[in-house]
């Protein structure tokens, strides 16, 4: 009797360019994790290799290319990186790359069309282009439109985390609608809650109500807003401002927080490699950013049954709470309706179980499963020709970026939730 011979599984080679661990890394190590239709390869930077050991797979760094500044765009560097994709691909005959971050998405880019990569390349778009430049308060330079342009047109396809960065993309950037596909970010609900758990010296003794915010600690987070609404909150009740993180603008916050006369009630954590035990305690999670490209950190508080106030900022907190059901939604820079829901969830027991509960199921949506679902239909389907494929055009039936739990419409962002 003859014994069918298993069929090969397509070779992937991940592209991740970066040296710390943040809430992009934890993303590829659920992809790595659950795309197991595929012979997994990761090339990332010695730094944060570990992190991914007990993945059992191939690790390749940049650094043996003498490649050790992922966020520095020069040609020399941009050329470094590109070839090191190219050698790893070749070492691995990969059949497929898929490219993380707009920096990843660039060098995997530079390797197809200086270096012949020979396979197709999937990039990713994580954050909202326009908003960012927004927020710097300038246009973006002739070499950062180089960058995006490469980044959207010499991809196979390219991947947003929300509708929101995605249109902006289409209307701003001259993306082809054909080539962008929306996967919502997953997380990994069962392990937010088992880290929950895990038992730790806490910073502070709870006496008194905790208000957490966890994120970087960098412009894009607006914690100006953040801490003038925690200080009209002083003013009603008194509590703690717990902020999990580190990052180029601590003192920064540090000097705001003083100035304002409230550094006394805030404690800064420092970065946590598990920060859902500080998570868990809060009486309320805030996001006062003033753009995201998702909101992961609001999906994990959701889960850990706690109520969240964000900031309705491009783009993503509104494709993840409905406003007023499922958490609240305020107006970017708008201390003041930050600090009245803030204080609404503090004081109504009644409205602060609902949000809980409503936040509880609201999370299910957002679930690692559904995304490597998603992310490797898109990636079977990217190494199908091109007469065969169907790019998905997000429309509103779709299910698959999502999950099959609850549909989702990018159309009426933040008015309208299926």
């Amino acid at each position: 009797m003859k014994v069918k011979t298993p069929e090969k599984k397509p070779r992937l080679l991940v592209v991740l360019p970066a040296n710390v661990i943040g809430g992009a890394e934890t993303r590829t190590y659920n992809l790595l994790k659950g795309l197991r239709a595929f012979d997994r390869a990761l090339l990332t930077h010695a730094s944060i290799s570990g992190f991914y050991d007990n993945l059992s797979i191939p690790i390749h760094c940049f650094d043996e290319f003498g490649a050790s500044s992922p966020y520095e765009f020069t040609y020399r560097n941009i050329v470094r990186y590109a070839w090191a994709v190219r050698t790893v691909a070749r070492r691995e005959k990969s059949q497929l790359v898929l490219a993380l971050m707009h920096n990843g998405t660039l060098f995997a880019s530079m390797a197809k069309d200086i270096f012949f990569l020979g396979v197709p390349v999937v990039g990713t778009i994580l954050g909202n282009v326009s908003a960012y430049f927004a927020a710097l308060d300038r246009a973006p330079f002739l070499r950062e439109r180089w960058i995006v342009r490469r980044c959207l047109r010499s991809p196979s396809g390219v991947i947003t985390p929300s509708c929101g960065v995605r249109d902006d993309l289409i209307k701003n950037h001259g993306a082809l609608e054909e080539k962008l596909r929306v996967i919502h970010n997953g997380v990994d609900i069962d392990r937010c809650r088992r880290m929950a758990r895990e038992d730790i010296l806490l910073p502070a003794v709870k006496d008194l109500p905790w208000i957490v915010s966890a994120c970087r600690f960098s412009m894009q987070k607006d914690f100006r807003t953040l801490l003038a609404a925690f200080k009209v909150i002083l003013s009603v009740k008194p509590a703690k401002l717990i902020l999990v993180g580190d990052g180029e603008l601590r003192d920064e916050v540090t000097k705001m927080a003083s100035d304002l006369g409230i550094l006394g009630n805030i404690v800064l954590t420092g970065f946590q490699e598990n920060p859902f035990p500080y998570l868990v305690q809060a009486d309320v999670f805030v996001l006062s950013s003033f753009f995201e490209g998702f909101g992961n950190v609001i999906v994990e508080a959701m889960a850990l049954g706690v109520p969240v106030v964000a900031s309705d900022c491009p783009s993503g907190p509104g494709e993840i709470i409905v406003d007023g059901e499922s958490g609240f939604l305020v107006p970017v820079g708008d201390w003041g309706a930050m600090a009245d829901r803030c204080l609404v969830l503090l004081g109504d027991r009644e409205r602060r179980e609902s949000l809980i509960q409503a936040g509880l199921h609201r999370a299910e949506v957002f679930g690692a499963d559904a995304m490597v679902a998603a992310f490797e239909d898109y990636l079977m389907r990217t190494l199908k020709p091109k007469d065969e494929l169907e790019w998905g055009r997000n429309r509103p039936s779709q299910k698959s970026s999502v999950g099959e739990k609850e549909e989702f419409s990018c159309s009426g962002i933040g008015t309208h939730h299926e």
